[in-house]
């Protein structure tokens, strides 16, 4: 088991960073910067194969972000994000911060075992296993074990008051070349960008421009857009490095070993000791 999820996942690793830093010296930085590497499983006399895309638009294969958890890669969860939003979202952001200043952090729905939503989910805190076909594009994310899917098949984008509400929402794609266009509505708005409690609404909508930028690295360019929360557009883009051979997801359950349990005031705590039996 790998010692990130010994804590149940991100949210107890950065829910323990702003409980215990004061105390220890730990740096929330250093525990937020990285993301937890795919395993791979040993077979003697088995020597795995390194996978080779059959065209710039093979995207299959195990990948993994290297770029921390913050929601702009390389810029750790918090106000370093200086996120684009309006006064009302900032208050709710001002509000999460401040009781993750006073140890008791409010602002991750992920620490209740909930999902974490899109576009939260192509943080790939975890690695991700892309399996594609002429119809559709198939994103399994290790992270309580979700699965989203881009259709490819020319159908269009739902309307908004016709799309279903769902934590991955609702996405579409076309290719552009080489690069993979992709549409999504339909987005929860009770999730947040990253374990700090970075806010969005239901308004939010996303456009990603997926591409290989070599045979090992796949980048995201995720535009967000949302009325209510930001006032302009959003702009980061993702990168993800190809797993060594033989590595494979594993398997991910919230509720078994939870860490992190969260009272009525909706604060999350940290539970250290082992679960016994």
């Amino acid at each position: 088991m790998r010692i990130v999820n010994s804590i149940q996942g991100v949210a107890g690793a950065l829910a323990l960073a702003m409980l215990v830093a004061p105390a220890t010296g730990w740096s929330q930085n250093a525990i937020a910067a990285t993301a937890a590497p795919a395993a791979a499983r040993k077979v003697e006399g088995f020597v795995p194969k390194a996978y080779v895309p059959k065209s710039r638009r093979d995207f299959n294969g195990l990948w993994e972000n290297r770029g921390g958890i913050g929601w702009q890669q390389g810029i750790p969860p918090g106000k370093g994000q200086n996120a684009p939003l309006t006064p009302e979202y900032q208050k709710i952001f001002d509000r999460h911060q401040a009781n993750a200043a006073m140890g008791k952090p409010t602002g991750d729905p992920t620490a209740a075992c909930l999902p974490q939503g899109m576009p939260r989910i192509m943080t790939m805190t975890y690695p991700m296993e892309v399996l594609m076909n002429e119809l559709q594009v198939n994103i399994f994310a290790e992270w309580n074990g979700q699965t989203r899917r881009i259709y490819t098949d020319g159908r269009p984008l739902p309307p908004d008051d016709e799309v279903d509400i769902t934590y991955n929402g609702y996405s579409v794609g076309h290719w552009e070349g080489d690069v993979l266009v992709a549409d999504t509505n339909g987005m929860r708005g009770d999730t947040n960008l990253e374990s700090s409690g970075l806010p969005h609404s239901d308004a939010i909508r996303a456009r990603e421009r997926i591409w290989l930028a070599d045979d090992n690295t796949l980048k995201d360019e995720i535009t967000l857009t949302d009325p209510k929360a930001f006032t302009k557009p959003w702009t980061v883009t993702k990168a993800y490095h190809r797993a060594k051979p033989g590595a494979e997801l594993i398997e991910y359950v919230c509720l078994e070993n939870q860490r992190n349990p969260v009272n009525d005031k909706g604060e999350i705590g940290v539970i250290l000791a082992p679960n016994k039996p």
